[in-house]
């Protein structure tokens, strides 16, 4: 049964993290969802006809992008009012799950399948921060206990 009232903001950079949040679609298709995502040539098409913020890919290597990704998450978050972000990774966001944790807002953070034993800067911010974590592999278990295997998305 939809339960359109829920409000899910998915987080996206191009690539395998998009790819893995589009693999989710049966499960969010339920909820009225927005997308916060990078702008490339993959995101602007798969993300034809959905509500989209086009946000900066951020790296540790850029610190300015890094302060760009607070301010636009902080807007995206304050404007859309999400019941539970969701992203697979990646810079972009580590600054929605950052402000998500100061205004208690629930994350879950999905383990890409490129990640098969050690989680990457990103990954490990994200994790901690999240209220959940999914993994794909049974091999990240020992980076992330207590997570969740869910299994291969495709």
């Amino acid at each position: 049964m939809p339960d359109r009232d829920k409000r899910i903001l998915l987080v996206s950079s191009s690539g395998g993290v998009l790819l893995d949040l589009l693999a989710l679609q049966p499960w969010w298709s339920r909820y009225q969802i927005v997308w916060a995502a990078v702008r490339a040539a993959d995101t602007k098409s798969a993300l034809s006809g959905h509500r989209v913020w086009w946000i900066s890919e951020a790296t540790i290597k850029r610190p300015l992008r890094i302060v760009v990704s607070f301010v636009q998450a902080w807007r995206i978050i304050r404007r859309e009012r999400p019941d539970l972000i969701v992203s697979a990774g990646s810079g972009p966001a580590i600054a929605f799950f950052v402000i998500a944790h100061v205004l208690a807002i629930p994350t879950f953070w999905l383990s890409t399948l490129n990640i098969l034993t050690t989680p990457g800067i990103s990954a490990k911010i994200c994790a901690r921060l999240a209220h959940r974590v999914l993994l794909q592999q049974q091999s990240m278990l020992k980076a992330h206990p207590g997570a969740l295997v869910i299994g291969e998305l495709y």
